[in-house]
């Protein structure tokens, strides 16, 4: 018997250690779909190759070694020589840190896109976070409701037999208990896709999320300021600048190969005469034809592509940003305004007022209705104004996100 009792309590720890591990805060689904998104991946790998170039860029040629030998007889006379030399490439000596430079512009540029893209995939997780957030919470509070109505319905059928109200009204309750009961199926389905998407984001492979509540402190801004904040912190915005500087850095390198190939070679040389003595030879292209036109060419459109980005960037963030403020701003007042009112006394009053019969059936299913489309509604504005903060924050690059979001 105490075995049994132990292995109950054993039992019942593990499951509320499995319930405990499956409550994730916001800011963990944030980190755990960092860790799991697979374009995340693919850019980091992108990365790596970017410094495996820039290593590359680095390096200095390997000299070549050359020898030769010459064994010539003509009867018993004897002739011959053999040169020892090597020889490097001059070239690298002015082109060399053109093409790092570049490269190392270009690996910056990599990493800021890369934290762009964290920042992208931060605001969707969130999104998806707050949605299947809302709709659960949405579900616990229908529910709660519909059995207050499964309770009145009995009610009805005890009225119906005892002569007190007509079948009519019994009829009117279970149709709309019936329209209720429909409704919370179409919002379970949106709840299971909802988690569905977030799993998906999370790499998460368990049956169920338990979900925790946020709190936005946020700090007003001006247009301007948010205008401001966005030029000095968004990620994309400074990596297409560093993706400038590095296609300005590799147009020097590819102005600089208009010089022909140069190569230096040394060396020692000896004769069977015991002539010998060292040996020196310069060789280098005539750029009378090739001059590395394409690739100069090529490297000036890159560039001029490149501000043309920029300037659509830029008009493109300022539009960005004026949507988002207005969007966040109408939402947030429709918020506040909608925080005031109560839907729940709203429809406790009205089930409690009908059952005593104090209200007649229109005046019950009237504030039951209203009480549905309250809280749909509530739900729905506190949705979309911490979706359009986040969107916001987004757009103008606040660094607020630790300062802003709180557990509950």
């Amino acid at each position: 018997m105490r075995l049994i009792g132990l292995s109950f309590t054993f039992l019942l720890l593990c499951i509320i250690n499995i319930q405990a591990q499956n409550s994730i805060s916001i800011n963990d689904a944030v980190r755990s779909s960092i860790e799991n998104n697979i374009e995340l991946k693919k850019q980091k790998t992108q990365i790596r190759k970017t410094e495996s170039y820039l290593s590359e860029a680095g390096r200095i040629p390997n000299p070549a070694f050359n020898y030769s030998r010459e064994d010539l007889k003509l009867n018993n006379f004897k002739v011959g020589e053999w040169i020892a030399s090597g020889s490097i490439p001059l070239n690298f000596l002015w082109e060399r840190w053109s093409n790092v430079e570049a490269k190392e512009k270009s690996l910056e540029a990599e990493k800021l896109l890369l934290e762009n893209s964290i920042q992208s995939v931060s605001v969707q997780v969130k999104n998806a976070y707050l949605n299947y957030h809302f709709l659960t919470q949405l579900t616990k509070e229908l529910n709660a409701a519909l059995k207050k109505i499964n309770l009145a319905a009995e009610s009805a059928k005890q009225k119906v037999k005892q002569g007190d109200i007509p079948e009519y009204e019994l009829q009117r309750i279970l149709l709309e208990v019936n329209k209720f009961s429909a409704e919370m199926k179409r919002i379970e389905i949106e709840k299971s896709n909802s988690l569905s998407e977030l799993k998906l984001f999370m790499g998460f492979t368990g049956n169920d999320i338990s979900t925790e509540g946020v709190i936005l402190n946020p700090v007003s801004f001006s247009l301007e300021e948010l205008l401001k904040s966005a030029s000095r912190n968004r990620k994309d915005l400074k990596a297409i600048d560093k993706l400038i500087e590095s296609e300005k850095a590799f147009l020097s390198h590819n102005k600089m190969k208009i010089f022909p190939s140069i190569s230096l070679t040394a060396g020692y040389k000896k004769q069977a005469d015991d002539f010998s003595g060292s040996v020196m030879q310069l060789s280098f292209e005539i750029p009378l034809f090739k001059r590395n036109q394409l690739e100069i060419d090529l490297s000036e459109n890159e560039l001029n592509s490149l501000l043309y980005q920029r300037n659509f960037l830029v008009n493109k963030i300022q539009e960005e940003i004026s949507i988002a403020l207005t969007k966040y701003l109408q939402y947030k007042e429709f918020y506040e305004y909608n925080k005031i009112v109560e839907p729940q006394e709203l429809f406790t009053t009205a089930a409690y007022s009908y059952e005593q019969g104090e209200k007649s059936l229109v005046e019950f299913l009237d504030g039951l209705n209203a009480y549905k489309d309250a809280l749909i509604l509530n739900k729905d504005f506190e949705l979309n104004y911490c979706q359009s903060f986040f969107e916001l924050q987004k757009a103008a690059a606040l660094n607020t996100v630790n300062e802003i979001i709180k557990g509950e």
